[in-house]
């Protein structure tokens, strides 16, 4: 119910993964970097890293919940709070499974959208020729997901092609090949796909993405009070965080 859905939701020519890379430019990004602890015991905040030390005046933590609850990441004092919130935020399973699609369906428009099952969990969806792409967009989810990942892609695609079959016709096997998949539960960095409130613990969301000591800011699509699950929730989230270390910056620099 606190969910706000807008109802429009388009999708990127490009792909998410382009639209990073582009707001992304120009920034210091360092790779191979995984923090594995923040002491803010000082006034200089130290992140203990895979390539060394970094010290900091304010630091964004904007990792899944899974990572925090988990206490992969830990905290010096630590944040039982923020530790406990996490921990009632766990990631659901949402995988998706991309097939090349040879020639044209027929009967079959572009960006038409199938349901494999009404009456069973176990079911794909799927996007034909999305954006007129030579390709389908295959969407799959829970314990379902969980299971199909442990299996690997080729059980995956091994699914879509039964579905496929029953839903367009034995010709369309000879018309289809694996391309890529998902895999977000089995990811060491993600450990899931989306955030989800156990029962009563909504309220968990605030607490995860209030500031410590003005000087620890927290972001992600679980801190989003309205728009958790989506890249916008995550988006805007990160600029309030942003905003906010800003004038924490800016309140200190005044006060010397």
């Amino acid at each position: 119910m606190r969910y706000e859905d807008s109802g429009t939701n388009w999708r990127l020519g490009q792909g998410y993964g382009r639209l990073f890379e582009t707001l992304a430019e120009g920034l210091p990004v360092a790779r191979q970097a995984a923090v594995s602890r923040v002491d803010h015991s000082g006034q200089v905040i130290r992140l203990t890293t895979a390539r060394g030390t970094v010290a900091a005046r304010r630091v964004i933590v904007t990792v899944p919940t899974s990572i925090i609850a988990s206490e992969i990441i830990r905290f010096d004092p630590l944040l039982s709070d923020k530790v406990a919130a996490a921990a009632g935020l766990p990631l659901g399973v949402d995988d998706k499974l991309f097939i090349s699609l040879e020639g044209a369906l027929p009967g079959v428009e572009h960006d038409t959208y199938l349901v494999g099952s009404t009456t069973r969990r176990e079911t794909m969806s799927y996007q034909v020729r999305p954006l007129d792409r030579p390709a389908i967009y295959c969407f799959f989810g829970g314990r379902f997901a969980a299971a199909l990942e442990r299996e690997g892609q080729a059980a995956m695609f091994s699914f879509a092609a039964d579905e496929l079959t029953r839903l367009i016709g034995s010709s369309v096997r000879k018309r289809i090949a694996p391309l890529a998949a998902t895999a977000w539960q089995n990811d060491p960095w993600a450990r899931g796909a989306y955030s989800y409130a156990l029962p009563a613990h909504a309220d968990d969301r605030a607490i995860l993405a209030a500031p410590v000591d003005d000087r620890l800011f927290f972001a992600g699509e679980a801190c989003s009070p309205n728009f958790f699950s989506t890249a916008h929730g995550a988006w805007l989230s990160g600029i309030a965080a942003a905003d906010a270390a800003l004038v924490s910056l800016r309140a200190a620099a005044a006060t010397r």
